[in-house]
């Protein structure tokens, strides 16, 4: 599954199909944090890299802690959390590089996967936004260090907000709601609130100068769809994690 406007950058939204895991965790689950075999997701991970034409050794993950630590990915970080946890990029919930050949993976399971890619200056970013990193604002954040750091004409950059779950099935407490200013992305639920993740995201987006007609969004959710993807909550918190994958070539 791809999105159809990232013309120069190979990436890959990864579902639960075809893979060698078993219960919860069936079929491609690539976490290595969720309590499946560690020998299956290294099979799933070797399987997704077979299928898509990238080197696993070259693989970088990061240790996702549902913050805002954005990790700038160098050569030297290529293979960190390939096939291991413990060597994974520590406590980074994005990852970005301008570097050919290292592919850069991030994990989720309701959360949303975003993929960030500035042509030009060939540098791209995969991001984790659940509803914590969207209201810490990870995604603009991202944006703005590709603009500080790497020179990025932000009006050029390409953004894709992969599946993630749906506000019907994101209901949030009051204590959430009241420090989301965004009101527009909450809808009333009870005594609760359900929450629009895609539209908080779009929103940072914009606000951070990504243009609306560079920006895509799935609709897919995975609760909504456990046949493709794993779901936290559907799966009442035991799931594996699908995510997404993007790498630059030569």
């Amino acid at each position: 599954m791809k999105f159809s406007n990232f013309s120069g950058l190979s990436h890959q939204i990864t579902t639960r199909q075809n893979g060698v895991s078993v219960g919860p965790y069936a079929a491609r689950n690539l976490g290595l944090h969720v309590g499946d075999d560690a020998n299956s997701v290294q099979k799933n991970r070797r399987l997704l890299a077979e299928e898509n034409g990238f080197n696993i050794k070259q693989l970088v993950c990061a240790q996702q802690v549902h913050g805002k630590n954005i990790s700038i990915i160098s050569r030297e970080d290529a293979g960190r959390g390939a096939l291991d946890w413990e060597s994974a990029i520590q406590a980074s919930d994005a990852l970005i590089t301008d570097q050919t050949g290292i592919p850069l993976l991030i994990l989720v399971a309701d959360c949303a996967p975003i993929l960030l890619f500035e042509p030009n200056r060939r540098v791209f970013a995969v991001v984790h936004a659940g509803w914590r990193g969207a209201v810490a604002g990870i995604a603009g954040e991202t944006v703005e260090l590709m603009k500080n750091h790497f020179g990025c004409d932000v009006a050029t950059i390409q953004a894709g907000i992969g599946p993630c779950l749906c506000q019907e099935n994101l209901e949030v407490g009051g204590e959430v709601a009241a420090i989301i200013p965004q009101k527009s992305v909450l809808k009333p639920h009870g005594e609760k609130w359900l929450l629009d993740l895609r539209g908080l995201i779009t929103l940072d987006l914009k606000a951070a100068g990504v243009q609306n007609e560079n920006i895509e969004v799935s609709e897919f959710c995975p609760k909504d769809r456990p046949d493709l993807f794993f779901s936290h909550r559907g799966q009442n918190g035991v799931a594996g994690r699908f995510g997404i994958v993007a790498w630059l070539n030569d």
